[in-house]
C-alpha cells in the first residue's frame, strides 16, 4: 500500500511540474518531461538501452538509419538526451557530428553520454523563438530530426534553416506524427474519447496531442504524408515518404480494433480506417500498404 501511495504521489508531482513547464513553452516542458535520459555505468548498458529502445518501435532504425553516414556533417536537429547521437557516433563514422536543442539539461545527460562511448559531438542550446542555426551555409551533409518538427512552433522558419545550411547534394530524414496511424484512429478516437470518456469534448488533433507526450506538452502535431510532402517542398526540397513505424502502444491496442469497428459512436472515418487494415508476413498493420504506425519517416533532398 505505501509502495502504491508514493507512486500516484510522484506521478501527480510529476504532473505538477510539467502543467508549469508547459507554460514556458517547449524549452522549458522538454527540459522537464526529458525522454530518455537515464544514466549509463557503462558503454554496453548504454548500447543495450539503443537496441532496447529502437526495438520499441518496430522498422524505424531501418528507416532513420544511423549506419552508413561516414565522414559525412551530420546535425541531429532535437538530439534531446543524445540517443540517435550515441547511434551515429558508433556505428557511424562522421567527420562532425552536432546536435542540436531547446533544453540545455538535454544536451547536458547527451553530453555525458556521448563522452561515455569516447566520442565528441558540438552541442548547441537552441532558441525555439528565434531558430537560426549557427552554422554555415550548405555546410551539413546529413540533418536528421526525430520526433522534433511536430512540436515546433515556427516550422517554417526552422524549414528555411534546414534547407540553408544542408549541402546541394546532402540529405534529410525526419520522423514526425502520422495521422495515418492506429495511435490517431484506434488510441486517440476510441480508447481516450469513447472507452474512458477522456478528452471526448476536445477536437480529434487537440485529443490526440494530449495523449502523445503528456497532456501538458505545448505543442504535438500529426500529419498524413502527402500534407507533411507539401508543407516541406515549399522550401525547394524534393521527399518521399519513405513508410512508417509503429509503437509497442498501437500493438498492445491492436485487438481492439474490433470493439471500435462495432461501436456506433466511432466517427465513420475512424471505422473505415480500421476496416481497410490489412496484415504483412511479420503480422504488423498496414494501411494502404504502409505500417499503420505513429511514427512516419521521410527523405528529402535539396534541389
Amino acid at each position: 500500500m505505501i509502495n502504491i501511495l508514493k507512486y500516484y504521489l510522484s506521478r501527480s508531482i510529476n504532473y505538477i511540474k510539467e502543467f508549469f513547464a508547459s507554460k514556458g513553452g517547449s524549452a522549458s516542458y522538454w527540459t522537464e518531461h526529458m525522454v530518455d535520459n537515464k544514466p549509463f555505468a557503462d558503454v554496453e548498458s548504454s548500447l543495450r538501452h539503443f537496441r532496447w529502445r529502437n526495438a520499441q518501435y518496430p522498422g524505424y532504425i531501418e528507416l532513420m538509419p544511423v549506419k552508413g553516414h561516414d565522414n559525412k556533417v551530420i546535425v541531429d536537429y532535437g538530439c534531446g538526451p543524445g540517443n540517435d547521437l550515441t547511434g551515429f557516433s558508433v556505428y557511424s563514422s562522421p567527420m562532425k557530428l552536432i546536435g542540436m536543442d531547446v533544453s540545455k539539461s538535454a544536451l547536458g545527460v547527451a553530453s555525458a553520454r556521448i563522452a561515455l562511448h569516447g566520442k565528441k559531438a558540438e552541442l548547441i542550446q537552441l532558441d525555439e523563438n528565434n531558430n537560426k542555426l549557427p552554422l554555415d551555409s550548405e555546410s551539413v551533409d546529413l540533418i536528421h530530426s526525430s520526433g522534433v518538427l511536430h512540436h515546433c512552433k515556427d516550422l517554417d522558419t526552422i524549414l528555411g534553416e534546414l534547407y540553408r545550411i544542408l549541402k546541394k547534394d546532402g540529405e534529410m530524414q525526419i520522423m514526425v506524427y502520422n495521422y495515418d496511424s492506429l495511435w490517431l484512429h484506434l488510441y486517440t478516437a476510441y480508447i481516450f474519447q469513447i472507452e474512458r470518456g477522456v478528452y471526448k469534448d476536445l477536437d480529434l488533433l487537440e485529443a490526440f496531442k494530449k495523449t502523445t507526450d503528456g497532456p501538458f506538452c505545448p505543442i504535438s502535431w500529426c500529419y498524413k504524408p502527402e500534407a507533411f510532402i507539401a508543407i516541406v517542398e515549399k522550401f525547394g526540397f524534393r521527399g518521399e515518404f519513405t513508410g512508417a513505424s509503429g509503437s509497442m502502444t498501437e500493438m498492445r491496442i491492436l485487438n481492439r480494433r474490433f470493439d471500435a469497428i462495432s461501436d456506433i459512436r466511432l466517427d465513420e472515418e475512424h471505422r473505415n480506417f480500421l476496416s481497410e487494415l490489412t496484415f504483412n508476413d511479420r503480422g504488423m498493420p498496414l494501411y494502404k500498404g504502409n505500417i499503420a504506425g505513429i511514427n512516419a519517416c521521410y527523405k528529402f533532398y535539396k534541389v
